[in-house]
């Protein structure tokens, strides 16, 4: 079974479903398709996506190269365009796709980056030197990047949420106090409760799983999870 976890972001609908028709009629089974830009982000987390396949020219105050790179995922990417300059190529190419699709698809173009889009998947083994800890129920965090993943799609943490993990994690289940979690992420300014609060709720939601739990009056801490 395929490991590929396809969106396609296409502000045409009918070309959207055409090409994920096609998608799926070589054996994918994992083809989503959003029409519009902000339902980018909620779709990448939600549905642990691992190549998107991109319209550049999409009708939003970004084109789809901005787009991607404004995100900066973890996943692989394809283009898709009815026509592409020098100018553009240029800078799609700072995105690192995989290749280019023109519109109206081909067949066995099409194919052929599904293949090798398979390829790399299931043969990268990213930050392999780096401390690996498992979550469960898919999710890792790398301890060297502060990275975290679920099957493998990197989700995008902010700067005070990606330091309350790393701080979680480093406490190896037990909890870590509100006090300690204030003098490490905010240092001489001391946040208001309700900062806190919502922090704690930001990370918290970006698991799918209860990982993340509160003791009343003390700290929070981490449930669930084991060094690979």
């Amino acid at each position: 079974m395929s490991k590929l976890k396809i969106l396609i972001v296409e502000d045409e609908s009918l070309l959207a479903l055409e090409l994920a028709t096609s998608i799926k009629n070589y054996g994918y089974s994992e083809v989503h398709y959003i029409s519009k830009a902000h339902l980018l982000v909620k779709t990448l987390q939600e549905k642990s996506i691992n190549l998107i396949i991109m319209d550049i020219n999409l009708n939003e105050k970004m084109d789809g190269i901005d787009l991607y790179r404004s995100l900066n995922p973890d996943s692989l990417l394809i283009y898709l365009t009815a026509y592409i300059d020098e100018k553009t190529i240029a800078k799609a190419i700072q995105t690192d796709p995989l290749g280019y699709l023109t519109k109206p698809h081909n067949d066995s173009e099409l194919f052929a980056l599904l293949k090798l889009a398979e390829y790399k998947i299931e043969n990268r083994s990213p930050q392999t030197n780096q401390l690996l800890i498992d979550l469960g129920e898919g999710y890792c965090f790398y301890m060297d990047e502060k990275k975290l993943f679920h099957h493998d799609v990197f989700l995008r943490l902010s700067q005070k949420e990606t330091a309350l993990l790393s701080l979680l994690v480093e406490a190896k289940g037990n909890v870590v106090s509100f006090k300690t979690i204030e003098d490490e992420l905010w240092r001489d300014n001391i946040p208001s409760a309700s900062s806190l609060r919502t922090l704690i709720y930001r990370l918290r939601g970006k698991f799918k799983h209860q990982f993340i739990t509160t003791e009343v009056n003390h700290g929070v801490k981490l449930d669930f999870f084991d060094f690979c």
